[in-house]
């Protein structure tokens, strides 16, 4: 059987298991591997062709010490299951380490920079007219990315959820928010502060006939902004406000540094975050030098009056 049918029948049994945001990079991986390989038999596969392979991620597609580490989980479930399935040796574990990376540093956003983002949002660079008047431009989706960055400060959402949400996610009267697909297809609540929903109240207000069921956070023809948009729309608001490095993930620490801060406990914040395990949260705990035991609300746009 060769590895192109392998993955067939990979996919038939194990499709359900993964949510949405998953299945491209999987998918990604086993395309690539069967490029490379040619499609051989997989039986034929041996734990050299794997190292060969993921070097080969590094050096012909450029990609980070991160994403090989990545790579190497599609591959190893692809061999978990063959072994289950067809009795196939599994040439991965105990034979193939997964590479290792460097684990960035936590790096949140104050409230200086959270400030000159927001600002960024509202107005576009500045410009002289031929006349030599200095124009400050208002943009178009000011009110829609204003309410983006207020979201992911106040909820810590990964970039895929924030994009994947429709309207009828948000409960307006709850301030809350409805993941319907996390990490590992599971679904949770988040929840928003004051100043956030004031932010969302205003930019729904602009779309009263929208349907329940289309884009929460929407491109000008009503689709779903996707992550790359995201990217990109909040990299411009800090190359505008003079912040370097403004990401999505970047806003995911803010929020949890700042829950914490502000007296969240560990598990609640598991729970908002949408992790397996406390061992990530535990990370955030480290950087916090403040007192997590004061009863404050959690919310830093309701804290720094944004």
């Amino acid at each position: 059987m060769r590895l192109s049918d392998v993955i067939t029948g990979y996919w038939l049994d194990k499709r359900l298991d993964f949510s949405p945001t998953t299945i491209p990079g999987y998918e990604r991986t086993f395309a690539r591997l069967v490029a490379f390989l040619g499609d051989p038999e997989f039986a034929a596969v041996t734990p050299n062709d794997i190292r060969r392979f993921l070097a080969h991620l590094a050096g012909h597609y450029g990609l980070s010490r991160r994403t090989v580490h990545d790579a190497w989980i599609p591959l190893s479930s692809l061999w978990t299951w063959a072994e289950n399935e067809l009795g196939t040796p599994h040439i991965i574990r105990g034979k193939v380490k997964q590479p290792k990376y460097t684990k960035r540093t936590i790096d949140a956003l104050n409230e200086d920079q959270v400030r000159a983002i927001l600002a960024a949002a509202l107005h576009g660079r500045p410009y002289s007219t031929t006349s030599g008047r200095q124009v400050t431009p208002a943009r178009p989706t000011a009110d829609r990315d204003r309410a983006i960055v207020l979201t992911l400060l106040d909820s810590g959402l990964r970039a895929a959820e924030l994009c994947a949400l429709i309207i009828g996610d948000y409960d307006a009267k709850r301030g809350r928010l409805l993941v319907q697909h996390g990490k590992g297809d599971k679904a949770r609540y988040v929840v928003v502060g004051q100043r956030t929903q004031k932010a969302m109240w205003r930019y729904l207000s602009q779309r009263p006939d929208a349907s329940v069921k289309g884009a929460l956070f929407a491109t000008r023809t009503g689709a779903h902004i996707d992550r790359t948009m995201l990217r990109q729309l909040l990299a411009r608001m800090g190359n505008r406000a003079g912040v370097a490095n403004v990401h999505p993930h970047r806003f995911r620490h803010t929020f949890a540094i700042n829950f914490l801060r502000n007296g969240g406990n560990l598990l609640t914040l598991k729970e908002l975050l949408g992790h397996e395990s406390l061992v990530m949260v535990q990370r955030y705990a480290r950087i916090v030098e403040a007192d997590i035991d004061r009863a404050q609300t959690h919310s830093p746009a309701d804290n720094w009056r944004l």
